[in-house]
């Protein structure tokens, strides 16, 4: 068939492109953190917020209900995201039992965590066959190209100073190795599509979705400078190359996205040489971090100090090592902690907020799509099976260093959703396996 003539997609259903609208306007507004994330910097926003969680109350409570007492069956996903939306009112407990601030305060400091139960309801519909999963995989890549667009946007136009009283809130940040006040977007459909693209490459050979990884990839180098980010994305890709690919097909893929890499910076060199000075000079402070030295970038080296206040204020209360802090305003911590930025310190961030006992459930969320991954035979080199995989991967590793995943499970939500849809599929896929052999015994 004629390349201009070749279908761009299959559509498994009718009104297949109005589903796929559909699924990208309700996770955009009702069961992801891209808009809730300027919330910090927008009064209007934290609002809207509000005065959606009566909404939300009702129709997931109606969902619960249904799923208990009528169906009576509550899949681990839906157990899962119950303990998401668990942890901001434990969060709010402990923040009105330390801090004496008032539960229905701390709670609308962090109303934007419970529109995560909302991906319950897209899951019920997948399994009630209304949308599919390709449907869903294909508006989470639309929403990948939305963000991008976006964030690009914002990032171009708006000077991130204008929003400097919001830092330490979640949208702006302050690092002088990387220019000073800079956005600190959700980044969770974007590795959705990073994921997505390089197992289309690495497993079908698809030079497009190569390109499209690459402008992925340089805009969280040269816009977004997400070092840890960066690195959390790519190291589960690339050792899950070694897994399903011989050892000189790995060397054969790595040397084309070496050359791709090679040109792009060469090119990025003609237009502007400082900008390759600026992001080395950036990401030579990264190893010199991670390898515990001083690395003479105030932003890089505050990590230490915060993280070394983070540790004096555990040894004053040890008590609080065991429930945590909770995640109060910016004000108090400064206050009784010290200028410590919760998710800048990572895992220590944490432990302070959440304790030993929510460090415990929340790594805990990992040895579910350790169990799935095991289970799952025939579905095992699906690539959106493995898009679901790799995305818990990344948001483990980004937990040790950011830590995004203490304070909502938003981003890991998508990845979930994925693992146990195909742990069911591949249960009903083995139950239809043993039909068929009985079938044929029955009638030789």
């Amino acid at each position: 068939m004629n390349f201009a003539y070749k279908p761009i997609y299959s559509r498994d259903q009718p009104y297949f492109e109005w589903k796929i609208f559909g699924l990208f306007l309700y996770s955009l507004f009702f069961s992801s953190n891209i808009l809730l994330q300027f919330k910090s910097v927008s009064s209007t926003m934290s609002l809207i917020i509000v005065a959606g969680i009566p909404f939300i109350v009702i129709s997931t409570g109606i969902y619960f209900y249904y799923k208990t007492f009528k169906l009576k069956q509550i899949n681990p996903f839906d157990m899962i995201i119950l303990i998401g939306v668990i942890f901001p009112l434990y969060n709010a407990v402990t923040v009105h039992a330390i801090f004496d601030v008032k539960i229905l305060k701390a709670l609308f400091n962090i109303s934007g965590r419970f529109y995560v139960i909302m991906v319950c309801l897209i899951y019920y519909a997948i399994r009630a066959n209304k949308i599919t999963l390709k449907q869903y995989a294909a508006a989470n890549i639309v929403l990948c190209w939305f963000c991008l667009a976006l964030y690009t946007y914002v990032s171009l136009t708006i000077n991130p100073a204008t929003f400097k009283d919001s830092v330490g809130d979640g949208l702006v940040g302050y690092n002088p190795s990387k220019g000073g006040y800079l956005f600190r977007f959700s980044s969770a459909f974007l590795i959705y599509g990073m994921i997505y693209y390089f197992l289309q490459y690495i497993i079908n050979n698809s030079f497009p979705s190569l390109f499209a990884w690459l402008i992925l990839i340089a805009y969280q180098v040269f816009i977004d400078k997400g070092r840890t980010e960066l690195v959390s994305e790519v190291i589960p890709l690339f050792i899950y190359m070694f897994f399903i690919l011989r050892w000189y097909q790995v060397v054969q893929k790595i040397l084309v996205i070496v050359l791709l890499i090679g040109i792009a910076l060469f090119i990025a060199y003609l237009i502007d040489p400082r900008l390759l000075t600026f992001t080395a000079d950036m990401y030579w402070v990264l190893i010199k971090f991670l390898m515990g030295g001083k690395t003479g970038e105030g932003s890089a080296d505050m990590r230490w100090t915060e993280m070394a206040a983070a540790y004096n204020y555990l040894m004053r209360h040890p008590t609080y090592i065991f429930f945590g802090i909770g995640c109060p305003k910016q004000e108090i911590m400064q206050l009784h902690v010290g200028n410590v930025v919760l998710g800048d310190i990572g895992i220590v961030g944490g432990l302070l907020s959440q304790g030993i006992v929510g460090l415990i459930f929340i790594y805990s969320l990992f040895l579910y799509p350790i169990y799935v991954w095991r289970k799952v035979k025939h579905f095992r080199k699906d690539i959106i099976f493995n898009t679901g995989i790799l995305g818990c991967g990344t948001a483990f590793i980004q937990s040790l260093f950011q830590g995004g995943i203490f304070y909502s499970i938003a981003g890991l939500s998508i990845s979930f959703l994925i693992i146990e849809y195909y742990r069911v599929k591949e249960k009903l896929y083995w139950k239809e396996q043993d039909k068929l052999k009985k079938t044929a015994l029955l009638n030789p």
